[in-house]
């Protein structure tokens, strides 16, 4: 029974080394890598800023709202490689809107959605401003059309003849009006931003100055 019992041990032993040493002489390969989807970049002119300058309070009206003109800004997105994208803008200044101020500066075409907040000092809003889409430059160059989704891409629809931006909604690009976004290596595309100022008896002393303060964040939305 010793004699099974060594040789037993020596057998298991032996395997124990052998083993081992196949262990030592192999190596394994790992597959590794990621794939990653096109990244788009957006940027505005003027590092974001669009500024009204100094607006003399005694250019106000006490009885009707005041347009206080316009500028233009001009957003760029470049994408690595072409990409089926959208715009989605947030107000955060959403709750300073005045109601009815935007229609009454550009027209019916206006509605509350479009318009923008400028801030509100000692509890009074200042007043509101609009988004207005020009004809942008979209390369590959395919575009005929502004495409809008109320319901995040989910369908499309057209923005009409109104070009304003809604906050909220997702803008995009497309072959025909109102079509379904085609995939683009960049756009540049000018937005034009209007500025209405609220009656000056529901503004804070105008014997100080007030300042403007909208704020508006663009997001690019991967479709």
């Amino acid at each position: 029974m010793k004699i099974v019992s060594k040789n037993t041990l020596l057998a298991c032993m032996l395997a124990a080394a052998s083993c081992g040493a196949f262990a030592a002489d192999s190596v394994d390969l790992k597959i590794t890598g990621t794939i990653v989807p096109p990244s788009c970049m957006p940027t505005l002119s003027g590092g974001g800023i669009v500024d009204f300058g100094r607006i003399p309070a005694s250019s106000l009206s006490a009885t009707a709202f005041t347009n206080a003109g316009a500028k233009t800004t001009t957003l760029n997105l470049t994408c690595d490689a072409p990409a089926r994208v959208a715009l989605q803008i947030i107000d955060d200044r959403s709750s300073t809107t005045v109601p009815g101020l935007m229609r009454a500066v550009n027209g019916a075409l206006t509605g509350d959605g479009a318009q923008f907040g400028l801030g509100a000092v000692s509890g009074k809003n200042i007043g509101s401003y609009t988004m207005l889409l020009e004809t942008p430059t979209v390369m590959p160059g395919s575009y005929t059309g502004f495409s809008r989704s109320a319901d995040n891409g989910a369908s499309w629809g057209s923005m009409g003849q109104n070009f304003r931006m809604t906050a909220g909604n997702l803008l995009s690009w497309s072959n025909t009006n109102g079509g379904t976004p085609v995939a683009i290596a960049s756009v540049t595309q000018n937005i034009q931003i209007q500025v209405g100022l609220n009656k000056t008896g529901n503004l804070p002393d105008l014997k100080q100055e007030v300042p403007l303060d909208g704020m508006a964040t663009f997001s690019v939305v991967y479709l």
